[in-house]
């Protein structure tokens, strides 16, 4: 650990903060080596379909899979490709090569030229306290992100490393801090890098650009850092003591958002979330990322409800009276996991409100009273109501979105169900789930960003639209009374096998989110 640093920063911990939510210890997360799955631990089952919703599924391929390791020898090849030609060379311009970073000045850069999140959090206290708790703050700590790029990173010989990198700590990367995935898990990396995507690595950035490879669209950290004194940001009229502030145009637009949560593999498209809202009718209605995921929630549902966007008010830091625009930092997203698990349970109970509010469901029966024996066709339809991009969205091969239907009597048992989980966690055959199906080269399902060739399909839900679902069952004869419907729109942010195979024993359990319900009771003819 560089002591200088540390110590600078370790006294500005202990005068002015308390309660810090972020491990700076890397013992305590996964090891180096990536860890493997077995075919019999993944599950990623295609969604059902038909009518009935209850189609028989054929055993899934794995999407992580001991045998999809890099060949004997592949490895040390291409870390001595690279070595021959650095991507500086093969890439001009983009240092960083795959991520499309650059330097907006000359010369390099160190870490004594940026600011660590701490000591913007002295004076910014209110927002760094919102930021602590949100993905940005967790993404060079987040255990997951960590053993799938130690994986990635193994078997393609360190070709994605400073990709990944890029977006999870830009500071680490453009400061030669944290060059490959082994610095993600080496205790000489600052604590500077640690702290993810922090205060400097958004302020300090001067334009967003395009790339050849992107169609000149953002992606790929494709931004450039000037590090230094001035800072950017939503006002005018700026007069920081520590430092210089002048208006940016880029910070508030959605296209410094794309920079990262855009991402592409040579020229397959991973993360589509700027491109799903670019073509949405919030685009068009002006209503930018930071409306929502830098908005309470219940001020970015009425922007998706009125197609207006919202205005706050409020402190920017504790040196200034209450100005607009304000943007608390909760960045506000889908990862209720992370956020429990880093111990900041306000930010899960946010996330979890941000889901519940963002679909509605409807439900349709073909008889509003039934007879045993006769077949009852329910459609359920899930609206997009109140989210900027798809549903779900961002490595939408992985996202869990999935319809839970149970058909009971009036004793409460049930004769007739689909998306129940098995007593391994996974989700039931003929499950209706709303995701995206990978395959590589081979036309083999994958899991895995960097095998990805194309996409088999996409069933996932664009802004302000609805997918419609079909169930077909038969009443049983014995029924009296009544029959209860219960219809669940449910969440996850990863299957559990997933989980389990990347974390083994340090493992946790998934949560999932019932965005919402629709429940109805059908009288039984004669009762």
């Amino acid at each position: 650990m560089k002591l200088p640093r540390l110590m600078i920063i370790a006294g500005v911990f202990l005068f002015f903060l308390t309660g810090w939510g972020i491990s700076s210890s890397l013992r305590e997360l996964p090891p180096l080596s990536p860890p493997t799955a077995s075919s019999e631990s993944m599950e990623n089952q295609p969604a059902g379909q038909g009518q009935t919703g209850q189609k028989p599924v054929e055993n899934p391929p794995a999407g992580l899979q001991e045998n999809e390791t890099a060949p004997s020898g592949e490895t040390e090849r291409a870390k001595s490709s690279q070595e021959k030609i650095p991507a500086h060379d093969l890439h001009p311009g983009l240092p960083f090569y795959p991520s499309l970073i650059r330097i907006g000045r000359e010369g390099t850069v160190s870490l004594d030229n940026f600011t660590g999140a701490p000591e913007c959090g002295v004076c910014h206290k209110q927002i760094y306290e919102q930021w602590k708790g949100s993905m940005h703050a967790a993404a060079f700590t987040d255990p997951i992100w960590r053993a799938f790029v130690a994986m990635g990173s193994e078997e393609t010989g360190g070709k994605i490393d400073k990709l990944c990198i890029g977006c999870h700590t830009p500071i680490g990367l453009v400061t030669g801090d944290v060059k490959d995935a082994e610095g993600i898990f080496s205790e000489d990396t600052d604590l500077v890098s640690t702290f993810g995507v922090q205060c400097d690595a958004c302020h300090v950035m001067s334009e967003s650009h395009g790339a050849e490879i992107t169609a000149e669209e953002p992606g790929n950290g494709s931004f450039a850092m000037v590090p230094g004194k001035v800072k950017r940001g939503p006002y005018e009229d700026c007069d920081a003591r520590e430092h210089e502030g002048i208006w940016s145009s880029l910070h508030v637009t959605s296209r410094i958002c794309a920079n990262c949560h855009q991402s592409f593999h040579g020229n397959v498209p991973l993360e589509r979330t700027y491109d799903e809202w670019k073509h949405s009718v919030y685009a068009r209605a002006g209503i930018q990322c930071q409306h929502c995921h830098m908005m309470p929630v219940d001020k970015a549902v009425e922007a998706a409800r009125t197609l207006t966007p919202p205005e706050l008010t409020g402190p920017a830091s504790e040196l200034k009276s209450e100005r607009a625009p304000f943007f608390p930092h909760w960045f506000l997203g889908a990862n209720v996991p992370m956020a429990r698990q880093n111990g900041y349970q306000e930010h899960a109970r946010e996330m979890m409100h941000r889901l519940q509010t963002a679909a509605a469901l409807e439900m349709e029966v073909s008889d509003a009273v039934v007879s045993p024996g006769q077949l009852l066709r329910v459609r359920v339809k899930v609206h997009n109501v109140a989210a900027g991009h798809n549903l779900p969205t961002s490595l939408t091969e992985l996202r869990q979105m999935w319809l839970n239907i149970q058909a009971s009597d009036q004793d409460g048992r049930s004769f007739f169900h689909s998306g129940e989980l098995t007593d391994t966690g996974a989700l039931e055959q003929g499950t209706k789930i709303f995701d995206a199906y990978a395959v590589d080269e081979s036309g083999q399902h994958t899991l895995k960003p960097w095998k990805i060739d194309h996409f088999l399909w996409n069933h996932t839900i664009p802004p302000k639209g609805m997918a419609v679902v079909e169930y077909t069952f038969q009443i049983p004869r014995g029924i009296r009374k009544e029959v209860r419907l219960v219809v669940k729109l449910r969440y996850r942010s990863y299957p559990q096998a997933f989980v389990n195979s990347l974390l083994k024993e340090k493992s946790f359990t998934v949560p999932i989110i019932d965005m919402v319900e629709k429940r109805l009771v059908l009288p039984v003819a004669g009762q």
